[in-house]
């Protein structure tokens, strides 16, 4: 039908992204991008939140994973966790993961054998009703 997504967006009609000026987000963005125009953390914030209303108004972003590393630096900072920081392996030792399986495992067990009498006990009143 169509050649390209230009020719199906044009045909689809047009969008309008509405802002209101008098949200707290919009206000308290407006006030730190006057107070300090390089931000990285009030930049992050315009543009995720420009991103995710492109998103929620049926658009496709061209590159979706520089919004996923904007939340990613937005929640490491909420968290106090430096983004750039270093990823380190925690090792644990063979036998803790060993014993971490065994009592998830005797863990369900227990439930499972919760519920069973649970529902005998249910039972036995539904016979000693009739």
């Amino acid at each position: 039908a169509f050649q390209n997504k230009d020719q199906l967006s044009m045909m689809s009609g047009r969008k309008t992204l509405e802002i209101n000026p008098n949200h707290p987000v919009v206000v308290d963005l407006l006030a730190k991008i006057k107070a300090d125009k390089s931000d990285k953390a009030a930049v992050d914030t315009a543009q995720v939140l420009f991103q995710t209303a492109l998103i929620e108004s049926g658009y496709e972003l061209a590159d979706a994973s520089a919004l996923v590393n904007r939340v990613y630096r937005l929640m490491s900072k909420e968290l106090g966790v430096d983004p750039d920081a270093p990823i380190k392996e925690v090792e644990v030792p063979e036998g803790e993961e060993e014993e971490e399986a065994e009592e998830e495992e005797e863990k369900d067990d227990d439930e499972s054998k919760d519920e069973a009498e649970e529902a005998k006990v249910d039972g036995d009143e539904k016979k000693e009703e009739l």
